[in-house]
């Protein structure tokens, strides 16, 4: 794993992922139930407890 860390870093190796906000939490789910999700699915939590 620490090998790739530069390769991250610099951008020459990229890992798919899609972002949603909390009010978009169905739809992430929606997207990771039927398969459709493209990589990893991150929940954005800025903002969260305002």
């Amino acid at each position: 794993m620490l090998r790739l860390l530069p390769d991250l870093s610099s951008g020459a190796l990229s890992l798919p992922y899609e972002r949603y906000g909390t009010d978009a939490l169905g739809e992430a789910v929606e997207r990771l139930r039927t398969g459709t999700a493209v990589g990893k699915i991150v929940l954005d939590m800025g903002g969260a407890g305002d």
